[in-house]
């Protein structure tokens, strides 16, 4: 039996424990929460420890959906981390700037603030696609000429955006209209700005127009409970936009040198925020809400499994282990490869982009740092160590890796020498993973049929 056999489950019955149980586990994250919270009945050194095993979890099984389901390699998964950490951060920590405490509360009691930035972002991002579009048609037709012709076609675009910039870095207000990229630049952040100061005082006026019964329902934690998510998803969603405009040209490519172009992003990603002054560059953004905690990082980690979960075991998520077992024969039945590695693609950034949001309000400050290439590798190795497929044993890893280290503490200087060790000889006892491709849940409780039968 081929192993995308043993990952397909059969027809859904048994307990119906199978559908209440993430229920059941929900309902109980906030009082676990409280007690944790509780400086004086639980150390706070552990219990950071512990959200942090909670941040894994989502991000090592949102990459277990790219690199293990759908069978790709992606180095770039802090890029989409840090993504949804700076979308989710940005609209709080520059609210807050303004002024202060005030800025703080009429932030987080008027959800239609951060969702109007996000609404901003998306108008631009569509600016961009249509620029990116017009070129990618012209390399389009260049490519008709020959290889050759789209090559050179790229070097010239290259020299000319680096220059452009070069010349209109320096420039005061608008830049001359002969420095076309410059000028784009200026005016979508003139675009953006416009469209955010004409915005913020028409939010206030709505919340001011919304009928009694419901403004009295908006207010106090039912608003701050909205401002949070609308952060959180929207974050999301700018990481899953990023994952979108990167995947569509670069899952063409296999194996290295998919890995290569992720990776590429990833640096492209910090290079960007390590030059942003709105993003506080190289200093990173700090004072921003520490709203996160074991409710909401625990709420989301479990969302993200039954997501991941539903999807890998619905019609998609067989089309997506079809294409990792064999693209060709995927191919011949009518599934499109391209299709189902975007979607994984991008289902993975949109989890990672929230895992990040989660991040910054958890620590309430942020820098590129927090975004390197080494955390990317954390989480290939918490998936390779995992199995591919086995969201039981990605969630077992990331618990096992995120604790190690805290327990190998003492040991000072050898305890990165020790965590290595360890783990090379997991690797050489367990080649497939922990788990391989099996699951720790009861098949009663998964609802899935025996499909060995």
């Amino acid at each position: 039996m081929k192993r995308s056999d043993q990952l397909l489950p059969g027809p859904a019955h048994g307990s119906p424990w199978a559908s209440f149980w993430p229920l059941l586990l929900l309902l109980l994250l906030w009082p676990i929460g409280s007690f944790l919270q509780n400086a004086a009945l639980f150390d706070p050194y552990f219990a950071r420890i512990i959200c942090l095993v909670g941040l894994n979890i989502t991000l090592a099984v949102s990459l277990q959906l790219i690199n293990g389901i759908s069978g790709q390699f992606s180095l770039g998964h802090a890029g989409f981390m840090a993504v949804g950490a700076y979308m989710a951060a940005y609209p709080a920590h520059a609210m807050l700037a303004t002024d202060a405490k005030d800025a703080h509360l009429r932030l987080l009691t008027n959800p239609l603030a951060p969702l109007l930035f996000y609404l901003d972002i998306a108008v631009v991002g569509l600016c961009v696609v249509g620029i990116c579009w017009l070129l990618f048609g012209v390399f389009r037709l260049l490519r008709r000429l020959g290889n050759w012709a789209m090559a050179v076609g790229l070097l010239v675009v290259a020299i000319w955006l680096l220059t452009d910039m070069a010349m209109g870095s320096g420039q005061d207000g608008a830049p001359p209209p002969y420095l076309v990229w410059s000028s784009l630049n200026y005016w979508l952040h003139a675009l953006f700005d416009a469209l955010l100061a004409r915005g913020l005082p028409m939010t206030h006026q709505v919340a001011a127009m919304l009928p009694g019964a419901v403004a009295d329902v908006l207010k106090g934690p039912v608003a701050y409970f909205l401002t949070c998510l609308v952060l959180l998803i929207g974050g999301g969603l700018c990481a899953a936009g990023a994952g979108l405009l990167i995947g569509i040209p670069v899952l063409r490519l296999r194996g290295d040198y998919l890995a290569i172009a992720t990776l590429g992003f990833a640096e492209i990603i910090a290079v960007l925020i390590n030059n942003s002054q709105p993003l506080g560059g190289a200093l990173g953004l700090s004072d921003i809400p520490r709203f996160a905690g074991f409710g909401w990082i625990y709420g989301v980690a479990i969302l993200t499994t039954i997501a991941v979960w539903r999807l890998t075991h619905s019609a998609r998520g067989r089309a997506m282990l079809a294409v990792r077992e064999d693209e060709v024969a995927a191919s011949a039945i009518g599934i499109d490869p391209a299709h189902s590695r975007i979607m994984a693609f991008v289902v993975g950034a949109f989890f990672a982009g929230v895992a990040g949001a989660l991040f910054a309000h958890f620590e309430g400050y942020i820098t590129p740092r927090h975004f390197q290439f080494m955390r990317s590798i954390e989480l290939v190795v918490m998936v390779t160590l995992a199995g591919a497929g086995s969201l039981s044993g990605t969630i077992l890893a990331a618990i096992v890796l995120t604790v190690m280290p805290e327990l190998l503490r003492s040991f000072s200087e050898w305890r990165m020498v020790i965590y290595s060790l360890l783990l090379i000889i997991m690797m050489l006892l367990r080649p497939e993973g922990l788990l391989g491709g099996r699951e720790l849940i009861p098949r009663r409780w998964r609802g899935d049929a025996d499909v060995s039968a």
